[in-house]
């Protein structure tokens, strides 16, 4: 039986890492997929924070490099010139930032960034969240590769569906799970591509400020460079404390081959706050550019997300505490999302 409180203790010193490949192969067997279901969900619990691995059925080690390459070249080859023109427009969140543009916290973070967004039909420019994508063009095959990239990390983000389902004692053959992966059917997909150039020394700033992620899993690449992204993990012997908890700063540090996996808001209200959606930040003190590309794995725009009843059933079998007899309050996710990106970005 999946637990409901995996038992807490000191901040480890790496995060979880666990094989998908189950999940992403047809041949394998239910036991395998049982056992890595039962990981995810300790995983998710515990930490809100995994590294997945066995993804070569879904996305090769080649292009993996390639991705990375593209967006190295885009941040660092493309003129600024032809950089501008692709600068966010009237729907607020499609295109490019330059440095210091976006904003976290009321903060702004040193890194640049291009952000697309799944297609909407009929768009509108005037609208939030609404406008068409702003594709650079260069390098020329940027756009197919990031395409092919897209496709790609929906098979995944579907795979930890599934798995997180499973690890929640969802029926997989019954309605549940059917409605759940029917809010994901046509994913509010967010892509990012986000070029880091190292803090000035001595610098009192963070290249992106700690936060929360907003939907449902994060995906994310990003190229070799250490001690870049730290993850907030709270332990009452920690020697740090953000937002009046105790905790410490973890190093989640790349793993060739690897993922980082993070949990989004709306798993707090899928799960009735079983899984928590984590503090993460970065600070590139280092001395190359560093480049990294999230998926963002989204529930559909007009997603109802509230309380799984898998969930609250293994709360209430396990826990006690008044937390778990509470529901926390359904979410239209669209109307979640448009609030939050709507403070993004710093005024030109």
């Amino acid at each position: 039986m999946p637990s409901a409180e995996p038992n807490a203790g000191s901040a480890p010193r790496q995060l979880p890492l666990i094989d998908l490949s189950s999940f992403l192969t047809p041949a394998s067997s239910a036991s395998s997929r049982a056992a890595v279901a039962q990981e995810v969900h300790a995983a998710c619990a515990k930490f809100g924070f995994l590294y997945i691995t066995g993804l070569d059925s879904v996305v090769s080690r080649d292009e993996m490099n390639h991705a990375l390459a593209e967006a190295r070249s885009f941040f660092l080859d493309t003129p600024e010139r032809e950089k501008e023109l692709l600068k966010i427009k009237g729907d607020g969140a499609r295109g490019w930032q330059k440095l210091g543009e976006n904003v976290t916290q009321y903060k702004a973070d040193h890194h640049e960034g291009l952000d697309l967004y799944r297609p909407v039909p009929n768009e509108d420019s005037t609208k939030l969240l609404h406008g068409p994508n702003q594709w650079p063009s260069s390098p020329p095959t940027f756009r197919s590769t990031m395409e092919t990239w897209i496709e790609k990390m929906q098979v995944i983000g579907l795979a930890l569906m599934e798995a997180t389902a499973m690890g929640l004692g969802m029926d997989m053959e019954g309605e549940e799970w059917a409605e759940l992966k029917g809010l994901v059917k046509e994913s509010f997909w967010v892509m990012r591509c986000i070029g880091y150039p190292p803090l000035p020394e001595n610098a009192p700033g963070v290249s992106c400020g700690a936060h929360k992620d907003y939907g449902c899993w994060t995906l994310l690449h990003a190229d070799s460079t250490p001690g870049a992204l730290q993850v907030f993990l709270q332990s009452p012997d920690g020697d740090s404390e953000e937002n009046g908890a105790r905790g410490t700063w973890l190093n989640a540090d790349p793993i060739e081959g690897a993922f980082v996996v993070n949990v989004g808001e709306m798993w707090d209200v899928w799960t009735n706050g079983l899984y928590k959606a984590t503090l993460h930040r970065v600070i590139h003190k280092g001395s190359n550019y560093r480049v990294s590309i999230p998926f963002f794995y989204e529930p559909n725009f007009d997603a109802v997300i509230k309380p799984l009843p898998s969930a609250l059933a293994l709360q209430a079998k396990t826990s006690s505490s008044a937390a778990s007899q509470a529901f926390a309050p359904s979410v239209v996710y669209g109307e979640f999302l448009a609030k939050k990106v709507s403070g993004n970005f710093a005024e030109s």
